[in-house]
């Protein structure tokens, strides 16, 4: 009679530890806003390349535009629950105006849309409270854009290698509907922030 008692309490504690398991979602979905690798690639470059491009061509340089990285990603989460695989897309763009004798005479503008395969690590991964690392990498597309007061423009595109590492990332909220904010490198932001919904 022991034994079968002890069976049944081992048999219903098992059952109530898979329903537990079960009633944590396994899919997320996340959108985020960040500063991006590109659009920093891009800074650098204009402060760099400025004074030649001025003493070249006797134009500069104005009014940098930035849309900083806007992130979409989603992730399922495999048996073991500190661990995540999906995918991540993000939408950047910046600009700046060509000027000549402090009058604007066009203007440049380059895109970017990258898309890449993600694993996420949990150390932490609670009901209202999360802590992980992050890692991604695949294409990003860049399209430039060049047009003049005249009417006329250039435009090129090219393919690059793109990544996403975010060495630590909270996320907090209820078990459902989260905020979080991360930090590290990448096309997604080197720091960013956004909303996720898991489900």
């Amino acid at each position: 009679m022991k034994k079968i008692f002890v069976m049944a309490v081992v048999a219903l504690m098992t059952t109530m530890n898979v329903n537990a398991q079960s009633d944590d979602p396994l899919n997320e979905i996340g959108v985020s806003y960040g500063l991006g690798v590109s659009l920093i690639g891009d800074g650098i470059g204009n402060g760099i390349g400025f004074a030649l491009f001025e003493s070249w061509s006797g134009r500069k340089l104005t009014n940098d535009k930035q849309f900083g990285s806007l992130g979409v990603e989603y992730f399922r989460h495999l048996d073991n629950p500190r661990m995540a695989v999906g995918a991540i897309a993000t939408y950047a763009q910046y600009g700046e105006d060509v000027e000549y004798n402090n009058q604007k005479v066009g203007e440049r503008t380059r895109h970017y849309f990258s898309l890449m395969p993600a694993f996420k690590y949990y150390y932490v991964n609670g009901k209202n409270f999360g802590m992980y690392s992050k890692l991604a990498a695949g294409a990003m597309m860049s399209v430039f854009k060049s047009e003049d007061t005249k009417g006329g423009s250039d435009s090129d595109s090219k393919l690059y290698f793109m990544y996403q590492v975010s060495a630590l990332g909270i996320e907090f909220g209820s078990q459902n509907f989260r905020g979080f904010l991360e930090a590290g490198a990448g096309e997604q932001g080197i720091v960013l922030a956004g909303l996720k919904y898991k489900f």
